[in-house]
């Protein structure tokens, strides 16, 4: 595997966007695919079952191949900078995190205010979506559960959010060796909380909504900055599938035999999940690696659009569901019984959806967000 450089003034990769709408879509699977209590999928897979639902499970590491890739590129362009300007400017950071995050987040709290109001809905979730507001949702969800809101996924958010107050300083004051070794206290801390959640008896929810458990991820994404130093690794064509079956096997044996989903009365122990965990992790970078230089026929247009627009399409997919599910099961319900043609109309619609608040809402957020850009990354779509 050779390696290619590329200069320090603009850092942007469009295979990485077709990585965002396959995070995006491995989380939408999660959620779409029929869990275990189906009966229907029982009896028409038969044995095979077990394999789909372990698959589904597998599908919400969606989630932590979006927190890598955010830690690799968010390392990436810092470290840029660094070396273009001889700093980092902080504020201008979190002026460009917030433009890009911000709107669109609270945009998306204020339709889970909304549907907690609707009939069906549950007035007590708006404590959670207060937690939410102030980016500390992890940390209920991991203590008190959830009622099902559409805003649930948005989660995950607050964990990056948690990531960003301090990783524009460590990269300005940190030099490579010192990274390494902050990645090393991030992967003990999140083990070391995982190993007190097992010892006291934790449910799996408390370990995956857990902030410090999924830091292991970030850490992750910026050991492979550091490792390759900047150049993008080139490979024969062949090379590449190979990985991405090697990440899929990573993600499908952390959920399977490793179990790190699992019933309160089969917690598999530290050592199982401590390795499904790492699996997790190793299997994003994996992705990551199998995606980066990769030659641009090979990266469809359509692909590269979706992963543009992958934070909206990560946003409203739950509540297109939810409204999906009450309009099918309501008034369509023979025809949102066939599972191809609810997947089709869920994903459909969602894309709909993101693409007209990319292009309406998002954009002159993003027009700001490009003014405060010391190093060039992801163009605007739609715009010259």
């Amino acid at each position: 595997m050779r390696a290619q450089n590329h200069s320090t003034g603009r850092f942007y990769r469009p295979e990485l966007d077709v990585v965002r709408f396959l995070a995006f879509f491995c989380v939408f699977l999660h959620h779409v695919v029929p869990d275990d209590g189906d009966p229907h999928v029982v009896k028409l897979l038969g044995h095979y079952a077990p394999i789909l639902f372990a698959s589904r499970e597998a599908f919400r590491f969606g989630l932590n191949l979006f927190f890598t890739l955010s830690a690799f590129l968010i390392c990436e362009l810092l470290l840029r900078e660094r070396q273009a300007t001889g700093a980092v400017a902080v504020k201008e950071f979190y002026i460009r995190r917030i433009l890009r995050i911000w709107p669109l987040y609270y945009l998306g709290l204020a339709l889970g205010a909304l549907v907690a109001y609707l009939p069906g809905g549950f007035h007590t979730d708006m404590a959670e979506i207060g937690w939410f507001s102030i980016f500390m949702s992890p940390w209920c969800l991991a203590h008190q559960g959830w009622h099902g809101n559409p805003v649930f996924p948005m989660w995950s958010i607050s964990v990056e959010e948690q990531f960003y107050v301090f990783s524009p300083w460590i990269v300005k004051y940190l030099n490579r060796k010192m990274l390494y070794g902050f990645c090393a206290l991030l992967i003990l801390v999140a083990n070391a909380w995982l190993y007190w959640l097992t010892s006291t008896g934790h449910t799996s929810h408390q370990s995956t909504f857990n902030s410090l458990v999924q830091f292991e991820c970030f850490a992750a994404g910026i050991l492979l900055c550091l490792a390759l130093k900047g150049q993008t690794p080139r490979m024969a064509s062949w090379q590449r599938p190979i990985l991405l079956v090697c990440a899929w096997l990573c993600w499908f044996l952390a959920t399977y035999p490793m179990q790190t989903r699992f019933d309160t009365n089969r917690n598999p122990g530290f050592w199982p999940l401590m390795s499904g965990y790492a699996l997790a992790s190793l299997g994003s970078v994996l992705i990551l690696i199998a995606f980066l230089g990769m030659d641009s026929k090979w990266l469809p247009g359509w692909a590269i659009y979706l992963g543009r627009i992958s934070f909206g399409l990560y946003v409203y997919h739950e509540f297109v569901i939810y409204a999906m599910h009450r309009l099918l099961v309501g008034r369509l319900a023979p025809l949102g019984s066939i599972l191809p043609v609810k997947f089709a109309l869920d994903l459909g619609t969602t894309i709909l959806v993101a693409a007209l608040s990319y292009r309406y809402f998002e954009t002159p957020f993003l027009k700001m967000k490009k003014r405060h850009s010391v190093i060039e990354s992801q163009p605007i779509s739609g715009t010259r």
